[in-house]
């Protein structure tokens, strides 16, 4: 907790990656990724003289989509602008981004954290604005210290969103980076992997004395006589976990520093995993060091018209709230679920299925369905698909018939131990199986009948004569003992509730 002289001032700035077919100014295959240095590249991207870059309208539109995601005023005319700045990842000598008409701003983002986590339930973000930019190509070190420029990545459509100075701790920054990710994910834009670079998340963070200050439509502005202390960027925050952790740093690095009374300058940091600290990279530039104008070769344009009638599906957030107060998730279950397309898809239809194989109407019967039925898919089946290294995407496993799994063990036909088995094999078979017939071909189901089940309750009875007496002698708790030997004896296949009711009645 910082000290209560002094308050953080935390704001992020994100830059995510579009999946477009192409590039953001020429024709050039879109992947980044690509192992190949140097494939997927022409005189446009490589900044030939003479070369006239062409905006690419998928990447227009999808910007429009992030904004209105996001609660933005589009603007009704929009433009590109140079940003200029020398690195050797930059083939122009310059960047065609967007200064003082983005195609987005004035919008915003509420987080809310229900488990009382955070300092405050909720944060409302604002969202300054959101623009649309080429990215730069990809710096390689090699062994003997030498830098090699691969130019594949070099004009992916890059959008960049700003946000006010609304973030009270790194906790809730981490969580701002996370939504982003499940917002993209769910439009479909993006796969935003920052492992891969497809997202990549900075915070300016500056810690100034309380009461001096104040933030007007989020702008910090300082209050008579006090001057505000330099904003620090922290870049290399290659996952959420270092995005926390990199800005706890840097508040308490701050605040050090002011009580020794230590001056320091704007500035960029970079994130150093291994000793968990910040470093000095370089002192930050200003606007006017980038000597922005207009893109002459672009045209404004006007963003609306181009996106067209676009479709905003339902988001993230809102279908978290829905699987909560539909189907009765917890709040971490709705989260996992509803965090990309494919997994809300699957949820969705297992849900459907579900309700029509219990054949429940009241509240409380489908919300402990449902909520087996999400513990089931974010711990036994998310964790089975991570190990095999295998995607929800791809999954042969169709909705129907893990509803009719889930409905087994909920019924209790098949215990959890037995219900796994038939799960693993569901996965791995390649092919959509049924789980009924799994479990009859397998005989994994329970095992009811009074003959065979009171066959092997006699033989553990016989077995266990110490234990018997001690329960007769009114140690309740043997009982549960006395029912694991049987289950151990019928390899878990036999009811529990048939089990301790016959030895209830044998033991007299």
């Amino acid at each position: 907790m910082p000290s209560p002289s002094f308050i953080p001032i935390i704001g992020m700035e994100v830059h995510v990656e579009l999946k477009t077919k192409s590039k953001m100014f020429c024709s050039c295959k879109n992947d980044p990724d690509l192992k190949e240095p140097n494939t997927n590249i022409c005189e446009i991207c490589l900044a030939h003289p003479g070369t006239l870059p062409a905006p690419n309208k998928t990447a227009i539109a999808w910007t429009v989509m992030i904004g209105k995601a996001l609660n933005c005023t589009i603007n009704n005319v929009s433009k590109f602008d140079r940003k200029h700045y020398f690195y050797p990842d930059l083939p122009k000598g310059y960047q065609i981004s967007q200064y003082d008409e983005p195609i987005a701003e004035h919008g915003w983002l509420t987080l809310s954290f229900p488990l009382g986590d955070n300092l405050r339930e909720e944060a409302r973000i604002g969202i300054t604005r959101a623009h649309l930019e080429e990215d730069t190509a990809k710096l390689i070190h090699d062994a003997s210290h030498a830098s090699l420029v691969d130019f594949n990545r070099a004009g992916t459509p890059l959008v960049e969103i700003v946000t006010d100075p609304d973030f009270k701790s790194a906790l809730e920054a981490k969580v701002y980076c996370q939504e982003l990710r499940s917002l993209f994910r769910s439009l479909e834009i993006s796969d935003a992997d920052m492992e891969k670079g497809h997202m990549r998340c900075e915070a300016n963070v500056s810690v100034q004395d309380t009461g001096r200050f104040e933030i007007v439509d989020g702008i910090v502005k300082p209050l008579l006589g006090y001057t505000l202390k330099p904003k620090v960027e922290i870049k290399n925050m290659g996952s959420f976990r270092a995005v926390e952790k990199a800005i706890d740093f840097e508040i308490k690095r701050q605040i050090g520093m002011l009580e020794r009374q230590e001056p320091w300058v704007q500035q960029t940091r970079g994130w150093d995993e291994k000793n968990e600290e910040t470093i000095l990279q370089r002192t930050k530039e200003n606007a006017a060091d980038y000597r922005y104008f207009p893109e002459p070769d672009i045209p404004p344009f006007h963003p609306l018209t181009i996106a067209g009638d676009l479709k905003i599906p339902e988001l993230p957030q809102a279908k978290r709230e829905r699987f909560h107060n539909e189907y009765g998730l917890s709040y971490g279950d709705a989260r996992l679920l509803s965090e990309d397309a494919p997994w809300a898809e699957f949820t969705d239809a297992v849900m459907s299925e579900l309700f029509a194989w219990i054949k429940a109407k009241d509240k409380e019967t489908t919300t402990k369905a449902a909520r087996l039925a999400g513990g089931w898919m974010t711990s036994k089946l998310m964790g089975l698909l991570a190990e095999r290294r295998k995607d929800i995407r791809t999954l042969r496993v169709s909705p129907e018939n893990f509803a009719e799994l889930i409905s087994l063990i909920y019924t209790n036909m098949v215990n959890s131990t037995n219900a796994q088995k038939i799960l693993l094999e569901m996965i791995e078979s390649g092919v959509d199986m049924d789980p009924t017939h799994i479990m009859e071909e397998k005989h994994y189901g329970q095992i009811r009948d009074a003959g065979a089940v009171g066959a092997m309750v006699d033989d553990i009875i016989k077995k266990f004569p110490e234990q018997v007496a001690q329960w007769k002698s009114g140690k309740e708790p043997v009982l549960k003992f006395l029912v694991g030997m049987v289950m151990r004896q019928s390899e878990g296949t036999a009811d529990p509730l048939v089990v301790e009711k016959l030895l209830r009645e044998k033991i007299v």
